[in-house]
């Protein structure tokens, strides 16, 4: 089965399903796995094990075929700097997660993903055991769907054979803790235990407490500290390398970042210039910025 479509933000409808059967099947996946997501942008990964893409040897470059081609096109479609989740039909390896979210990507530490949690899940196999119950809760789905020249109405999926399946099959949250592409993922696994669960409700409290403020302050420190050409011009660009990087902190809250270059300003770690204000002052280094400024005001002034 293929799926190169990537969906959009939960509210979008999707098109009535188009005519054929593998198609209509095709399309009614889609849409049980962006109601399992719900509230963000997503994509899915359904290259087979048998076409994985392969690094060249020596080389920066990837061998893959068809399949990897066409995800790499929908993945380019919501690659825009926004949390979005990389739902995959079956369980990677290390190598593989690294290409599918950091090869070729602008913003790599937005993409969130998102494998089953069964490492014999693989629903790119049509031979696969999950496979053959995810073709049974289709069939025992397919009633409920919205006929084939209407517009599919978003969550319509809820309820049905094929979402309580898909909730049975996701899922764990890979992510990494260290800026190197010789990281190693962390694994979260995501509890669908009710029906009305989503992958974004299960995901955002985690975010929360994986990576509080604390966590970006010592980010932004480190960052000062050995790659100080990456905090220079306005503090909101600061929150680029976050988006780009893997292995720091996911920015659930641009607040964070411009919140932990404040810190290190009133630490006297950091000096922004306040090119807003009368006199573009100068703080940090002893002079902390005045409290009046507001969150928005501080994130456009200039690092130096």
């Amino acid at each position: 089965m293929r799926m190169p479509w990537p969906f959009r933000q939960a509210g979008t409808q999707a098109g009535g399903f188009p005519g054929g059967r593998e198609d209509r099947r095709q399309t009614m996946l889609l849409e049980a796995l962006r109601d399992l997501a719900v509230g963000r942008r997503g994509v899915i990964y359904d290259v087979p094990a048998s076409e994985r893409p392969r690094t060249v040897p020596g080389s920066i470059f990837v061998r893959g075929g068809a399949a990897w081609r066409r995800f790499l096109d929908a993945r380019e479609a919501v690659d825009a700097g926004e949390p979005t989740l990389l739902i995959s039909l079956r369980v990677l390896d290390e190598a593989e997660r690294h290409l599918v979210v950091d090869w070729g990507t602008t913003y790599a530490n937005t993409f969130l993903l998102v494998e089953p949690r069964d490492w014999r899940c693989d629903l790119t196999d049509p031979e696969n055991t999950f496979s053959h119950r995810l073709d049974d809760a289709m069939d025992a789905s397919v009633a409920l769907a919205p006929p084939g020249d209407a517009v599919a109405t978003v969550g319509w999926t809820r309820g049905t054979p094929l979402s309580g399946l898909l909730h049975e099959a996701y899922g764990v949250w890979r992510y990494w803790t260290v800026p190197s592409r010789q990281g190693v993922t962390r694994s979260i696994p995501l509890d669908l235990g009710e029906a009305g669960d989503t992958l974004w409700a299960r995901l955002q409290p985690i975010l929360d407490e994986r990576f509080p403020q604390a966590s970006f302050d010592r980010a932004v420190a480190r960052l000062r500290a050995s790659d100080r050409e990456l905090l220079g011009g306005p503090v909101a660009r600061a929150r680029s390398v976050f988006r780009t990087r893997l292995g720091l902190p996911v920015m659930h809250d641009t607040a964070c970042v411009d919140r932990a270059v404040r810190h290190l300003v009133d630490a006297g770690s950091m000096r922004v210039m306040a090119a807003s204000m009368p006199g573009r002052p100068i703080f940090g280094a002893g002079r902390p910025v005045p409290a009046e400024v507001t969150d928005e005001e501080f994130a456009g002034f200039v690092m130096i």
